[in-house]
């Protein structure tokens, strides 16, 4: 059952499964001079912390672990939030979207990766919270790799164009680095394919078969899930493209138009992908058909071999009195060489005619 289910709207309410312990809190204060980075593990300390630096520099607040329900709240409170807003970020199976309030911006979407050894997909929601183009609070729920963390080392490149920017780009950056995520999961996916389409060739025991349809199906059931966390970020890229609000600048957009190109190409390459594996299924369902027919084949064939050779010892299994060959002291083997004349002839029948 939806934990949502009789709530009112607006209220904050965790419906994850991955909880954290202790929630971690991260601080990046950055200008074009100065990098600072901070830990805390509560949210008070960092608020005191906050307070320190103006409107001079960009400062990215990054928070490990959406669980903790006050937490999350206090930060919208600091921030001025929307309690709508909250509510997306702790709903985790959002669908990827962008809004626009008067004094910030929210950007929901997934984040993914394909874990080769095990071979399953893992997910995870990400939330982004522009707040005067000057600070940026990022909301990851748990996973085993960080997208972000690419962004973290490009920003200690004091000569790097983030450090050089607003936090609008700190916002495309985050977004990039994420949409380059995709490409790993998708390659993986791909070479997972290749594998499977060989395994399913060389295949030739059942057993196997019956286990390589399950994991058609897995993938299958992979890429429907891929293609429901990257259709809705076209459209959430494509309404930051049209937006009209000045949040992102000109600049800003033409780096995001290249993010909305790298999303077409992943969803080219995830329908391609779909196909292919619409074709592992129907390769596979041919496959087993034909060897199906062929033992068919092979059953009709001995059955046809020996039907003959069933009528004739019907015949002379009859044991009538008026039956003259029933006397005759070489009928035995005449019948035995009759049988096995008769079946030697429609096995050369049946190998001229390359049944067999």
């Amino acid at each position: 059952m939806n934990k949502k289910v009789g709530l009112a709207p607006g209220t904050l309410k965790y419906t994850g499964s991955s909880p954290k312990e202790r929630i971690k809190l991260s601080l990046i204060v950055y200008n074009e001079q100065t990098l600072e980075q901070h830990t805390f593990y509560d949210w008070s300390e960092l608020e005191k912390h906050l307070k320190l630096y103006n409107d001079s520099y960009i400062k990215w607040i990054n928070i490990d672990g959406i669980n903790h329900v006050q937490l999350i709240e206090k930060v919208g409170e600091f921030f001025d939030v929307h309690p709508l807003s909250l509510e997306d970020i702790l709903h985790v199976d959002q669908r990827a979207k962008y809004e626009e309030f008067d004094h910030y911006v929210i950007g929901i979407f997934k984040a993914f990766y394909y874990e080769s050894t095990e071979h399953r997909l893992i997910s995870e929601q990400l939330s982004m919270v522009l707040s005067g183009n000057t600070t940026i609070i990022t909301f990851q729920e748990n996973i085993a790799i960080d997208p972000f963390d690419v962004v973290r080392k490009r920003l200690s490149n004091p000569k790097g164009k983030s450090r050089r920017s607003q936090a609008d780009y700190l916002f495309y950056a985050l977004l990039d680095a994420t949409v380059d995520y995709y490409f790993a999961c998708i390659e993986r996916l791909g070479d997972r394919i290749e594998e499977l389409e060989n395994e399913l060739i060389k295949d030739k025991d059942p057993v196997v078969s019956q286990t390589n349809i399950y994991k058609i199906y897995r993938l299958k059931r992979d890429i429907i899930q891929i293609r429901k966390m990257i259709w809705p970020m076209r459209d959430m890229i494509n309404s930051i493209l049209h937006s009209e609000e000045d949040i992102f600048s000109d600049n800003t957009k033409f780096y995001m138009r290249d993010v909305y190109d790298h999303i077409v190409r992943i969803i080219d390459t995830v329908e391609t992908h779909r196909d292919l594996i619409a074709g592992l299924m129907d390769f596979y369902l041919t496959m087993n058909a034909n060897k199906m027919n062929e033992v068919m084949k092979f059953l009709t064939i001995i059955s046809t071999i020996f039907i003959p050779v069933t009528f004739i010892a019907g015949v002379y299994g009859m044991n009538f009195e008026n039956m003259p060959e029933l006397h005759y002291k070489g009928g035995y083997f005449f019948i035995i060489g009759l049988m096995a004349v008769t079946v030697l002839a429609l096995f050369l029948y049946f190998k001229k005619k390359k049944w067999i």
